[in-house]
């Protein structure tokens, strides 16, 4: 019995020394570092990452370098700017249905207040802001400008004609005239040529606007309309410059070119009027409406032997050029070749006008107090539609605010930082516009004292050519 009870133990020891080994010894255990278990998770980018970026201040290169809010794809040039007077914009309905949703994504990101500003920002920016800067930044003053003649440099004093009774002014509006010339529409070119030169010969002769071509197309279907469409726009009269103007901007380039019609119909015109009549063409084009404009060149001067027809030919080609001269010299007129822009006002300003030495109010050429007052209102166009986007978009900033505010997203201390920040991005929206307004205002202030300066040195200039004459001034 004893030796089976010793051989029980010697089992039993062996099997706890067995299980002794399986388990790991503690203090061996304590003393060896514990392996690093290294999780591999993907970090998602959050999607406000991008508003680190973003600058809110309120300067022209930050709002230009701005992108659009991503919730207003739909908002509209037009709509943007609309004045809202002295209002408070009201959130668009369909933007108050969307907004929240993104607004909790924002305050579930982030509580910092400068990322929130930005994510605001990010979703409500004005997308026009570019646009209107860059269009701001362009602005350039386009007064009048005095055609001053100046007889020592084209004619001499034998030469200088009597100012004529009445002028009338025939301007094709042709669809040739639609092409450009310089980086500018042919037809725009012209028009400002002719409002300037109606305004110069109107201090001693009564005016008439007759255009031609601007009916119909230049298809054949509307060959008949066009070649038939010469219209009077401005009866011979005296120079009214509102009325004149606008008689000028009432039509646009289009169709035929019925040059011996339109000098068929002022030879009709010149026919029932007492005294002389000059006859102004300005075109780029050679008759295309069948028509012969020499032969009706030399009935009209037949009609009234004192009558003359002066021809500027704007970037005409070869054969163009031929005809105008030939229909210029059937009217005892003059022809004169005009390429570009510069040469066309060079043209009318030193060789049509001769006879405005005797002008005693060319100091009315320069800008006075009306015109700086409408020239003020486009200088200062593009800078006011920069505040009313700038309020209007202050405003969404500030509603959000409030939204976010009302869902308890945001603290009362921070809806109040947010709401004041609102108001504060308004008011610099409104310095910036008086900036940009008071540069280009100073554009205008520039421009309109070197025209006053070139008309008075003009001034000077001939009261010395006539005391020279024995004239009295």
């Amino acid at each position: 019995m004893k030796r089976y009870s010793l051989l029980f133990l010697l089992f039993t020891s062996l099997v706890l020394s067995a299980c002794s080994s399986d388990e790991p010894d503690e203090e061996v255990e304590a003393e060896q570092p514990a392996k690093e278990v290294v999780k591999t998770e993907e970090t998602k980018p959050s999607k406000f990452e991008h508003l680190k970026n973003i600058s809110i201040e309120v300067t022209e290169e930050s709002l230009i370098a701005l992108d659009p809010g991503s919730m207003m794809d739909d908002l509209s040039y037009e709509k943007d700017i609309e004045d809202i007077g002295f209002n408070t914009p009201e959130l668009d309905p369909d933007l108050k249905k969307q907004l929240p949703a993104k607004l909790e994504e924002l305050a579930n990101e982030t509580d910092d207040l400068e990322i929130i500003k930005k994510g605001l920002v990010s979703l409500l920016a004005s997308p026009h802001y570019d646009e209107i800067i860059e269009n701001a930044r362009a602005y350039e003053p386009h007064f009048e400008e005095p055609f001053l003649p100046d007889p020592t440099k084209s004619i001499s004093e034998e030469e200088e004609k009597e100012a004529s009774d009445k002028a009338i002014i025939l301007l094709d509006a042709s669809s040739s005239m639609l092409q450009q010339t310089e980086g500018r529409v042919k037809m725009e070119i012209a028009k400002d040529a002719v409002k300037s030169f109606a305004k110069t010969i109107g201090q001693s002769s009564e005016v008439s606007l007759v255009v031609y071509g601007h009916k119909g197309s230049d298809s054949n279907v509307d060959k008949g309309a066009s070649c038939s469409g010469i219209e009077e726009v401005y009866p011979m009269a005296k120079y009214e410059k509102e009325v004149f103007h606008g008689a000028v901007d009432s039509f646009d380039s289009k169709g035929w070119t019925p040059l011996a019609g339109a000098i068929q119909r002022a030879a009709e015109m010149s026919s029932s009027y007492d005294g002389n009549t000059t006859v102004y063409i300005v075109s780029d084009g050679a008759e295309t409406c069948d028509g012969d404009p020499v032969q009706a060149s030399k009935d009209l001067v037949a009609k009234n032997a004192e009558s003359t027809v002066n021809i500027i030919g704007f970037d005409v080609d070869g054969e163009t050029e031929n005809q105008l001269k030939a229909v210029a010299e059937a009217g005892k007129g003059e022809y004169f070749k005009a390429d570009n822009p510069e040469e066309l006002k060079n043209t009318i300003q030193y060789e049509w006008l001769p006879s405005t030495l005797d002008l005693a109010f060319a100091f009315t050429m320069a800008p006075d107090g009306w015109d700086m007052v409408a020239e003020y209102k486009v200088a200062e166009k593009y800078p006011l539609e920069l505040w009313t986007i700038g309020r209007k978009e202050a405003h969404r900033i500030i509603d959000a605010a409030a939204i976010m505010s009302e869902n308890g997203w945001i603290t009362d201390e921070q809806y109040s930082e947010l709401r004041d920040w609102g108001f504060e991005r308004s008011e610099a929206m409104k310095e910036l516009h008086y900036t940009m307004s008071k540069t280009n205002r100073e554009k205008a202030d520039t421009e309109s004292q070197e025209i006053r300066k070139r008309v008075d040195e003009w001034t000077e200039k001939m009261k010395e050519l006539k005391k020279e004459r024995g004239d009295t001034w």
